[in-house]
């Protein structure tokens, strides 16, 4: 299975402007496979083959200059990725970004056994841990936390305020901005916490949608 889609990759990559190394394409590899294994059973994403890659791991990807570029503000990095169900974006991540550490938070069992599996057959477990908790019983800080086709932002903000180190980061990875932007006033009106907003445009190689991150910082 290894080097499957190689050349996507490669095409991916080039145009993500990503120079991954021959072990972190070994990783991104296994990762893969792993779950193109599982997901049949899983039913962990809803995509197979190249789409899986396109929708999924280049997906995932495309947010990586945007982190890498927020994350050079710590010392040491903790970026976590909240509801992470397969690894997405937090895998993915990972491999690309191998200065930083990384947390999976994900409470459905079945998927906090793939992770687990999937961290180990890519070489990631002594680097990236698996929390298998609801995000109120999460005690950590986190300098970025990123999500992707998780909660509306206005019914999980009020929580992960309190996860987030000082001057930290929210990265949620987002479709069309005027969904995201009815969002917001739904935070502004029902959430404790008070927060600012980027948007990032993100383009993803071979795929046509409206793809961005909404960047948060709690005032």
């Amino acid at each position: 299975m290894a080097g499957k889609y190689r050349k996507l990759l490669d095409e991916g990559l080039s145009f993500l402007s990503l120079d991954l190394d021959q072990g972190q394409r070994e990783q991104l590899d296994a990762y893969i496979a792993e779950l193109e294994l599982f997901n049949p059973v899983y039913k962990l994403v809803a995509a197979q083959g190249e789409d899986l890659v396109i929708r999924h791991i280049f997906d995932s990807l495309s947010g990586v200059q945007t982190l890498r570029a927020l994350s050079a503000a710590y010392p040491s990095c903790r970026i976590a990725d909240f509801g992470s169900g397969a690894g997405l974006p937090g895998i993915p991540l990972a491999i690309a970004l191998p200065s930083c550490s990384f947390t999976l938070v994900e409470r459905m069992g079945r998927r906090v056994d793939f992770l687990r599996n999937a961290l180990l057959r890519a070489s990631l477990s002594d680097k990236v841990q698996v929390v298998d908790r609801d995000l109120k019983e999460v005690k950590d800080r986190f300098d970025i936390i990123t999500f992707r086709a998780f909660h509306p932002l206005a019914d999980i903000l009020d929580v992960v305020a309190e996860l987030l180190s000082e001057n930290g980061y929210v990265c949620a990875y987002k479709a069309v901005q005027e969904q995201v932007e009815e969002e917001l006033v739904q935070v502004k009106r029902t959430c404790k916490s008070s927060w600012t907003a980027n948007f990032v445009p993100l383009q993803v190689p071979r795929l046509e949608a409206s793809r961005m991150l909404c960047l948060l910082q709690k005032i």
